[in-house]
């Protein structure tokens, strides 16, 4: 998830970016800006998720932002965070459609306990009630249900698989974990699967070979240790055979698997296939963020 700090006090920018860096439900990804204006080309360039704001800022006001983006989005998270406690300030953001006011000082706990049910929120809408576009014939990609039978049977029963809205790279996609799956006789690449941070860390705790607590750290600090790959590997290969050949009859196998931690183009290239040729999904067990799996076919 992506947030929009909006303050021109380096000091109260810096405060949050804290907070926000051990937020425990998703690691959240930040930029800063010192004015409406700045807070404004990044709307249009970057693309948050959550926009935080001050109240009063040199050029225009928390409240001019958040009115303009009223007009455009009537549903954007935009939470006002000030120094102004007037219970007339803070019904005038009310009124002016603020999803939250927190005054300052604030601790760490009363941010979460904003933002936690802004971003569940944001990942529930993301979900689809079936594959919008008809997969290409010929391609060895498993129906979701399928997919999510084998590994509630073959990993752990608190699996579940969802269908979302077919996601574009940005930095929030660094690190995964790329499998490459192939046909056995020949070693023909026929799928690709790329695996968010999150996905890798419910798959492996799943395997019961790591706790949640290894994986929160895992996801913090940006750090595949060599156990968590070894129980995501063992996951993907208990699931190989959900992925068929249609001409040979025969399951593909899990022929590499890697980690990733920069952005290159081969990668990029994965998340613009077309979406006959794809399938995005949610990964998810109970007490962990949502993990997001992007499987291409070939």
């Amino acid at each position: 998830m992506k947030v929009l700090v909006v303050d021109d006090s380096l000091a109260t920018r810096e405060i949050i970016k804290r907070a926000l860096k051990y937020f425990q439900y998703r690691k959240l990804f930040v930029r800063c800006a010192e004015s409406v204006s700045e807070a404004q080309q990044l709307l249009a360039s970057w693309h948050p998720d959550i926009v935080l704001t001050d109240w009063y800022m040199p050029d225009q006001t928390g409240l001019d932002l958040l009115t303009a983006i009223r007009k455009i989005d009537s549903r954007f998270p935009v939470g006002v965070i000030s120094t102004i406690d007037e219970r007339d300030k803070i019904i005038e953001a009310q009124s002016a459609g603020c999803t939250f006011f927190l005054s300052k000082p604030f601790t760490d706990q009363q941010l979460h306990n904003q933002l936690q049910p802004i971003v569940e929120a944001l990942e529930e809408k993301e979900f689809l009630t079936e594959q919008a576009t008809p997969l290409r014939e010929g391609l060895p990609l498993p129906k979701t249900e399928q997919l999510e039978r084998l590994m509630k049977k073959n990993i752990s029963e608190d699996l579940t698989l969802r269908a979302i809205r077919s996601q574009r790279f940005d930095e929030s996609k660094l690190p995964s974990v790329m499998a490459v799956y192939a046909e056995r006789g020949n070693q023909k690449i026929r799928v690709i699967m790329v695996l968010d941070i999150y996905a890798v860390c419910v798959l492996a705790s799943s395997c019961q070979i790591i706790d949640r607590e290894e994986a929160l750290k895992a996801i913090h600090d940006n750090e595949v240790h060599p156990d968590i790959m070894t129980a995501c590997k063992e996951a993907l290969d208990k699931t190989a055979y959900a992925f068929l050949d249609n001409h040979s009859r025969m399951s593909l196998f899990v022929r590499s698997c890697k980690f990733v931690s920069k952005a290159h183009p081969k990668i990029e290239q994965i998340y613009n296939y077309p979406l006959d040729s794809r399938i995005d999904l949610s990964c998810e067990r109970e007490g962990m963020a949502q993990g997001k799996m992007l499987i291409v076919g070939v």
